[in-house]
């Protein structure tokens, strides 16, 4: 049943590539502008507008091409390439159509030159495609899997790639990609169990799996010869973890011989992740959360921790909550950047709980939310930086929402709109918001003691930065 499969997708990219060669595609931007009254944002965040044309939206990977910026983003319908270099102007430079669910990870070499897919219904598969010519997106590899819902490319090239399920890829022959067997793969070289989610290769080249429990590890010189240096266990009722990153890893420098691993974090020693619980329509104390961990003393094997935790809250749409959620009350793909405060600045996606910008203390791994784009309809699969003030939030309903951000603090919502939109633990009631919430219901018909008790209130709350 796959090759008819195979074989029409292969005459469609001879077709748009036969195409190309023969009319030169002329880029246009595909971007319409944004619909009023169809997203609730805070004051901080603007939806510029929607490149609709991906339908639905999955994954990105966003590559530097000499003094070219290219967006690749994967959908269902095939794999789009925009020149991103005016992030709020992207022009559409080529589209291979191939259908490819769900592909939630895009891997891309660091020249720009391949691709890689992995897509499954009843099996799974690894699509290797050329992407040189980012007119010409062209189909040149498939590879069928045993499982791998997600890979990574294990070196720049992208010669060897590592599977989510702890295979290791040859993709030298592109034409003919093949597993290596099982005992030269990094799932047996790291002692890795055999079932994750994702790998992330952080900027000074080091791994961290996302896997229960998670494994960190390095490469030298290949990708077949691996060294374990430390694991971290799940603790704070966050599900499964579906995606890491090691934020300023290249400023990393290890702690003197015999320094204590305890109080503030240096540079290199925080790592983000994003916990995952899908088909869980209402959110509760188990939902899939933002959360922070310790890497101090990595390096000399002391294991990892988990510090912080942002979980969502079902709620009202006018206060930014998803009431309901189709595809799971659960965090999914996120980015981070520095902030110009020291800060570290995180666009996350959280399906029907849209893009939700948070700033971690590097230092702590305290989390604290920020703004939001909450749509009226959609699902977020993904939010990347693209500068630092625009972002990409990569929706399954919609396409790709193209959104402003302002860093300023005063722009920032007050610390009664965070609570009220949502709350550090699920399941845990404000009752400053919900007092004001009856207030303003009731209306004229607020009775005095309903008045008293939000001034007490007000009166007996800590006072912040934001208020």
């Amino acid at each position: 049943m796959r090759r008819p499969l195979i074989a029409l997708a292969s005459c469609a990219v001879l077709l748009v590539g036969g195409a190309a060669s023969a009319n030169p595609v002329v880029p246009v931007s595909p971007m319409v502008p944004d619909v009023p009254g169809t997203t609730v944002t805070s004051a901080n965040v603007r939806h510029l507008g929607t490149i609709p044309l991906e339908g639905v939206g999955v994954s990105m990977r966003v590559v530097k091409v000499g003094a070219q910026v290219r967006a690749f983003v994967s959908g269902a319908a095939g794999l789009s390439i925009y020149d991103a270099t005016d992030p709020r102007q992207p022009l559409l430079l080529g589209h291979l159509p191939i259908y490819n669910w769900e592909n939630e990870d895009i891997a891309v070499s660091r020249d720009g030159s391949t691709a890689i897919l992995t897509e499954f219904m009843s099996t799974f598969y690894l699509d290797v495609v050329d992407v040189s010519d980012p007119t010409d997106p062209t189909l040149t590899g498939v590879l069928p899997l045993d499982g791998a819902h997600t890979a990574e490319c294990a070196d720049p090239h992208c010669d060897y790639a590592f599977g989510s399920e702890g295979q290791t890829f040859d993709l030298r022959d592109r034409s003919a990609p093949v597993e290596l067997p099982r005992e030269r793969s990094w799932g047996e070289l790291t002692g890795a169990p055999g079932s994750g989610h994702n790998l992330h290769q952080d900027a000074a080249g080091y791994w961290v799996s996302d896997t229960m429990p998670l494994v960190m590890f390095k490469e030298t010189p290949d990708p077949f010869h691996l060294t374990v240096l430390t694991t971290g266990e799940i603790t704070r009722n966050t599900a499964y973890q579906h995606n890491n990153i090691r934020p300023r890893a290249d400023r990393w420098k290890p702690r003197p011989k015999g320094a204590s691993n305890s109080g503030p974090l240096r540079d290199g020693e925080l790592l983000l992740g994003e916990g995952e619980t899908n088909w869980q329509g209402r959110c509760d104390s188990g939902s899939g959360a933002f959360s922070t961990w310790s890497l101090a003393g990595f390096d000399r094997h002391v294991r990892m921790r988990q510090l912080d935790v942002l979980r969502p809250v079902s709620g009202d749409i006018g206060d930014a909550d998803a009431a309901v959620n189709a595809m799971g009350c659960s965090g999914h793909w996120f980015s981070q950047r520095d902030g110009a405060d020291g800060s570290i600045l995180v666009a996350a996606g959280w399906y029907e709980h849209g893009t939700r910008f948070l700033s971690v203390n590097p230092r702590t791994g305290k989390i604290r939310q920020i703004g939001w784009f909450q749509p009226q309809r959609g699902a977020t699969s993904a939010a990347y930086w693209m500068g630092k003030s625009t972002v990409w939030s990569v929706d399954y309903h919609s396409g790709i929402d193209v959104l402003a951000f302002d860093e300023s603090p005063a722009l920032r919502p007050s610390s009664a709109a965070t609570r009220a939109s949502w709350l550090a633990k699920a399941g845990v009631v404000d009752p400053l918001s919900e007092a004001l919430r009856r207030l303003c219901r009731a209306g004229a018909r607020a009775t005095p003691d309903e008045h008293a008790r939000v001034h007490a209130l007000l009166a007996a709350r800590p006072r912040t930065s934001g208020d």
